[in-house]
């Protein structure tokens, strides 16, 4: 009786008010969770709280459905669990787990109820027999993740169809499931079981639990999501959040060749390297302003170049990532600090005769500079190495409290 109270007293219309008394209990009872995680002191929050409220109360009849409030100074332990960098920040918990995607929409009732109704719609594809995977294979192109179930009311099933809402716009998940599904199924001695499909090696199983929600979608994570990823202007917010330095290849959209071969060398040189930095490509006419910074134009793509969130440099010629371990030293030169040592004319003698990469605004003829800079005709503002571009990409601070890194 007295939990029911505390759980009644912290709903407000259709919002629910997180404590630590009701934190576990709210999260784990509910397929999709909204948490708004807010701070009296913040206009901003202030602002949004009524919008949240009247969506929450709309929202309030949608099965499976909670939208809850956060309020960080009465809770900070709440919002520190979360790693909650700015106010008001709103994430998503699928039946208990952090889903990789804040809400960054537009913050109205109608954009947030939208939203919700979206996540909400079955994020698995359904296959019916071996025609339609050919089929589905050859439009993918990609990897995807392919599951076989007894029917969609199997407990393997709903925790499949969990890691696919988590794992939402990051990989794309198939199923078969009862008669498309029991040749397979009798196959494995009677098992459901899970497949990543079109990879190099052929189709690899999953073999821990299919229903191991957890387990799977760190599997699903490690193994289907790109090691190189594209960053564009609408999740460039959410890849500075992540606050790894960016190892960026700027190309041409029609230029998949050097894509390929980028990623191909971060994965042959690279593996110890993905914890620390963010492997991306971007699209080179939509990011000249960065080029531009780095003393490029589009017509010098493909570019590689590392924005530390201080400063960039640029990697010497992209043909070089070809020669052995030199990409990867590139990245190890980052961390040592020694690119940007590099610039202020410390002088390494290992590397003699090597043509190492250099911060941008160290030409190795400054005629030959000058005159490319003139044939551009254009200034170029740079500092010394140029100041970072993407971090201007970070949230903004009209839309949000950025709190500092030492306040959390």
């Amino acid at each position: 009786m007295i939990a029911f109270l505390v759980l009644v007293g912290a709903v407000t219309g259709g919002m629910i008010n997180l404590t630590p008394a009701n934190l576990d209990e709210t999260i784990n009872s509910s397929p999709l969770v909204m948490i708004n995680f807010s701070a009296g002191w913040c206009r901003y929050s202030q602002a949004l709280k009524p919008i949240y409220e009247k969506a929450a109360t709309e929202l309030e009849s949608l099965p499976g459905v909670k939208l809850c409030y956060a309020d960080c100074v009465a809770h900070n332990t709440i919002c520190s669990k979360y790693r909650v960098s700015k106010y008001p920040t709103m994430k998503f918990l699928r039946s208990g787990e952090l889903m990789k995607s804040e809400y960054r929409g537009q913050r109205s009732v109608e954009a947030i109820t939208a939203h919700i109704n979206s996540l909400m719609k079955d994020p698995v594809t359904a296959l019916h027999g071996d025609e339609e995977l050919a089929m589905a294979k050859e439009q993918q192109k990609t990897k995807f993740v392919l599951g076989y179930f007894e029917s969609t009311n199997s407990y393997g099933y709903n925790v499949f169809k969990g890691s696919a809402s988590v794992m939402n716009g990051q990989c794309t998940f198939y199923a078969m499931t009862g008669d498309d599904a029991k040749p397979k199924i009798a196959s494995m001695e009677g098992s459901e079981r899970v497949f990543l499909i079109n990879t190099s090696e052929g189709d690899i199983m999953f073999e821990g639990a299919v229903t191991d929600q957890p387990q799977l979608s760190a599997w699903v994570k490690e193994n289907c999501v790109p090691v190189v990823r594209e960053i564009t202007f609408e999740n460039g917010e959410e890849l500075t959040e992540e606050g790894l330095p960016f190892v960026i290849l700027f190309h041409d959209p029609e230029d998949q060749e050097s894509v390929a071969k980028f990623t191909q060398t971060v994965n042959e040189q690279c593996g110890e390297q993905k914890e620390t930095v963010n492997f991306l490509h971007a699209d080179g006419f939509k990011f000249a302003h960065p080029l531009s910074h780095l003393g490029k134009t589009t017509n010098d793509l493909p570019v590689i170049a590392i924005d530390s969130f201080k400063h960039m440099y640029l990697f010497p010629k992209f043909d070089n990532i070809k020669k052995s371990g030199r990409l990867r030293r590139f990245i190890e030169d980052l961390h040592s600090g020694r690119l940007h040592r590099e610039f202020h004319g410390e002088v390494f003698r290992d590397r003699v005769g090597e043509d190492e990469a250099k911060p941008a605004g160290t030409p190795d003829n400054p005629k030959d500079q000058k005159q490319k800079n003139e044939k551009k005709r254009e200034t170029v503002k740079t500092t010394n190495p140029p100041e970072s571009v993407f971090k201007k990409l970070e949230p903004n601070k009209n839309r949000y409290s950025i709190l500092n890194k030492d306040e959390l």
